[in-house]
């Protein structure tokens, strides 16, 4: 049997929020369900709508109604993905209670987790690390999940959270580009348009080069004709080829500017004081309740959050303790070498 799969590769969650909405006939409901926000959910159907060519819902102010081929469409897709959620259950093991899922965006995986990963695994061990990786965190539900690298910490005010890096963005390019186009060290808005690299930031809190620009006081050119990349590790690499000029950030590219391969240009913008937070649930037992407030604050008792000596080790939750624990040295340990440089 062949299956006409091209044209709904790359629509597997919009055709789930679909079959979601239709049922729901409300997207609010539909966003609840998914743990997603509405506004995800208006643009997975937009993509499906793109695809099909034709409207799948009627519009009126805060009311959707479905239309004929969206309700066909719907059944189709509650039947497949019933039948898979039924073989899945069938043929899926039960969860191991010390596994801990991480959600962070691709750039931070690719960049700065996937290099220091296995000294994680043997850190969180007999535990294990599960990395899901979106640039769009806004289309998972977080507060399933036991740790997330996230930007607004201030989106789940629940749940504790400390930082991972100062705020620091700035231009990087790779020594070959440089080469080519000196002048960029000292004016970056003689380069030609075409040759800034964008990435697609969504709602991630990645700044624009409209952004950068503004925030360094500098009089921005008209950047938007170069390429756009919606993954971060592929913008890097059309860097690393010298293909362009693109904005870093501190804990992103820092590897690659320690390496050689990119270097880094001024000035250096620091819009907000942290870019990267990492935010988990509480732990369930134990005096490390508190665990997550910002690094060197006091809990009671006098014990520096996250501190090991404090950790209830016959707990559920040693391997979230443990990967927290990693975390705060690996970080700590990186801002004293930034310091020193």
């Amino acid at each position: 049997m062949v299956y006409s799969v091209r044209p709904i590769s790359g629509s597997l969650n919009a055709l789930l929020v679909l079959e979601v909405a239709v049922r729901h006939g409300n997207l609010s409901l539909a966003a609840r369900e998914l743990g997603m926000s509405q506004p995800a959910v208006s643009r997975h159907i937009r993509t499906l709508e793109g695809r099909l060519g034709q409207p799948l819902f009627g519009r009126n102010n805060n009311q959707i109604a479905p239309t004929a081929a969206a309700r066909q469409l719907a059944k189709a897709i509650a039947l497949g993905f019933g039948h898979v959620d039924q073989v899945w259950s069938q043929i899926s093991a039960a969860p191991d209670p010390q596994d801990v899922t991480l959600a962070c965006t691709f750039g931070f995986a690719e960049q700065w987790l996937m290099p220091r990963f296995s000294d994680l695994r043997r850190c969180v061990a007999p535990g294990r690390v599960r990395v899901m990786t979106t640039d769009q965190l806004g289309d998972i539900d977080l507060s399933r999940l036991d740790v997330a690298v996230v930007w607004d910490p201030e989106q789940m005010p629940e749940r504790p959270s400390f930082p991972l890096f100062r705020s620091e963005v700035f231009p990087i390019c790779s020594p070959d580009f440089l080469r080519s186009h000196p002048f960029v060290q000292s004016d970056i808005a003689a380069l030609s348009a075409d040759l800034f690299l964008h990435f697609d930031v969504g709602d991630s809190g990645f700044l624009t080069w409209a952004d950068w620009f503004r925030a360094a006081g500098v009089a921005a050119p008209h950047v938007v004709a170069g390429a756009v990349f919606d993954a971060y590790p592929f913008m890097l690499q059309a860097v690393r080829r010298g293909e362009g000029l693109a904005l870093g950030w501190r804990g992103l590219v820092d590897d690659a500017l320690q390496s050689g391969e990119v270097i880094r240009l001024d000035p250096v913008v620091r819009d907000r004081d942290v870019s990267f937070y990492l935010q988990h649930r509480p732990l369930r037992t134990g005096p490390t309740a508190s665990v997550g407030v910002a690094s060197g604050d006091e809990v009671p008792g006098g014990k520096v959050a996250g501190d090991k000596a404090s950790r209830d080790k016959t707990s559920g939750d040693t391997a979230l303790a443990a990967l927290l624990d990693w975390f705060r040295t690996a970080t700590d340990q990186e801002g004293a070498t930034a310091q020193d440089e």
